[in-house]
């Protein structure tokens, strides 16, 4: 049986429909199949050479696993042979590349080019000469930044490939084109043959303020217009669906679960604070001062520097006050190799849920610290732990259950993943399991990607999503973006600690 074969409806109808285009960006909602639809066009196409550029999560799976480009290609009526970065030899055959987006370029820096591919990648197109080729751009959001190497590498890789291959073909995947503005479609539709300057693309669909002392092209975009427009244009080389126009998936049900509020986030965002509470601090460090007990409101030493009088995490600037107020809206503060709790509530949250309510969760978390605290509730807990971030990928329980009879797994509730948005919030299939929770609040580019890990073709229980947040301004504040579908920026972080402050 071909992929082809293999297909949904509603992706043979795709398909059908795009089989003779030699570009098409397939902006499909998260877990509507891209990875095989991509495949069937080059299928469809007898494409001789396939060339799969992926995140790294991707990249590393194995044949075994389920929804793997691997395994995928074993399942094409063409007998493609599995090529990846380490190979440096390509033949005349029927081959597949598959790299990560680190791989396709090198840091030598050459003066006479702006990028240099890596030597397997100029091999591999030497050996499409004459051959019928595909770039499949997996996660094609990741080439939004139009001077970055990836970026620049993937269109030297495309025009290369047009002058020695006999025809190319380019597919785009992603389930998110825009993460941040709709500057984001750029590239992607440029890949795709839009004949369009960047500073055109900009004067139609973006608004600039108008800051006096800058240049036009300086100033900064704050607006978006001509969205219908927009929208045409991208229908003009892209094919966007959602789940919902086309699969009947089930139910998806968000719970939320809020922690009291924090004495120690207040302390870190107050430019001033109550003269007791500040002398108690104080006195609990063990620092000589001359306060009174009075109700008194002065300036708070703790603003921007928990640790006053130490200066180890003092948030000078505003990146750094907003990384160390999302790290105590959570409760702690530092990083993986140095870092401190300060308020375990939402830890003892977690466990008392756990506990009462034994599944098999996907947990997602932001920084390593939650990563440390979840493993040890877990495992005090008695679960079966699988862990998914950027040092370690082990899913050896998820694994062992997906090879359970569909009713002997009513008896194995018992497992969880821990995994770190940036890992694995893109790319993974975790629909046996129907419970997910957020341990902690995330950018928009992230929460909907981690949402579908869960809730995608192939799930057939209800899904429950646990949102665990902070009872401050700033959890509040990004779970309302989040709700509105809106990427949580300095901005607005800005505006809503001076509005904290101001109050």
């Amino acid at each position: 049986m071909s992929i082809c074969e293999m297909l949904y409806d509603y992706q043979k109808e795709i398909l059908n429909k795009f089989k003779d285009r030699n570009s098409l960006g397939l902006f499909l909602d998260m877990g509507l199949g891209k990875t095989p639809l991509s495949l069937a066009f080059c299928e469809y196409n007898k494409i001789d050479k396939i060339i799969v550029i992926t995140i790294n999560s991707k990249y590393l799976e194995n044949e075994e696993e389920g929804g793997s480009w691997k395994r995928w290609i074993k399942k094409s009526n063409i007998d493609y042979k599995i090529k990846d970065k380490k190979d440096v030899e390509f033949d005349n055959k029927n081959e597949f590349l598959i790299i990560n987006y680190e791989s396709l370029f090198s840091r030598k820096k050459d003066a006479k080019e702006k990028v240099r591919l890596n030597d397997n990648i100029n091999k591999f197109i030497k050996s499409c000469k004459n051959k019928k080729v595909a770039i499949i751009l997996d996660e094609s959001h990741k080439v939004k930044t139009s001077n970055s190497l990836q970026t620049l590498s993937v269109f030297k890789l495309q025009k290369e490939l047009s002058l020695t291959s006999s025809s190319l073909h380019t597919y785009l995947l992603t389930g998110t084109p825009f993460t941040q503005s709709y500057l984001d479609l750029y590239t992607q539709l440029k890949l795709l043959g839009l004949n369009m300057t960047k500073t055109y693309f900009i004067d139609e669909y973006c608004v600039r303020a108008n800051i006096a002392g800058l240049m036009g092209w300086q100033q900064p975009i704050v607006g978006y217009k001509n969205i219908n427009e927009l929208y045409r244009l991208i229908h003009k080389y892209a094919i966007t669906i959602k789940s919902k126009e086309v699969l009947k998936l089930p139910e998806q049900v968000f719970k939320e679960f809020i922690t009291p509020f924090s004495y120690h986030f207040n302390l870190l965002t107050s430019e001033k604070g109550a003269e007791k509470i500040i002398k108690k601090e104080l006195e609990s460090r063990g620092v000589k001062n001359e306060l009174t007990n009075s109700v008194r409101v002065i300036n708070n030493p703790f603003y921007r520097n928990i640790e006053y009088p130490n200066f180890e995490w003092l948030a000078e600037t505003a990146g750094q006050m907003r990384l160390r107020c999302r790290e105590m809206s959570i409760g702690f503060q530092g990083n993986k190799d140095n870092y401190k709790w300060y308020d375990c509530k939402r830890g003892e949250l977690l466990k008392k849920f756990l506990e009462e309510n034994r599944d098999n969760y996907v947990i997602f978390y932001n920084y390593t610290p939650e990563l440390f605290l979840i493993y040890e509730i877990a495992e005090k807990l008695k679960y079966n732990i699988d862990i998914y971030c950027g040092e370690i990928k082990s899913l050896y329980f998820y694994d062992e259950y997906s090879k359970l009879k569909e009713e002997d797994r009513i008896n194995h509730k018992n497992n969880i993943i821990i995994s770190n948005f940036a890992s694995g919030s893109t790319g993974m299939n975790w629909q046996l399991y129907n419970k997910c929770i957020l341990f902690s609040i995330p950018l928009f580019k992230d929460y909907e990607q981690s949402l579908k890990r869960v809730h995608r073709v192939g799930q057939k229980e209800m899904v429950f999503y646990y949102i665990f947040y902070g009872n401050n301004f700033l959890d509040k504040s990004m779970l309302k973006a989040l709700k509105e579908n809106k990427q949580y920026d300095e901005k607005m972080f800005k505006m809503e600690l001076n509005n904290f402050n101001n109050i």
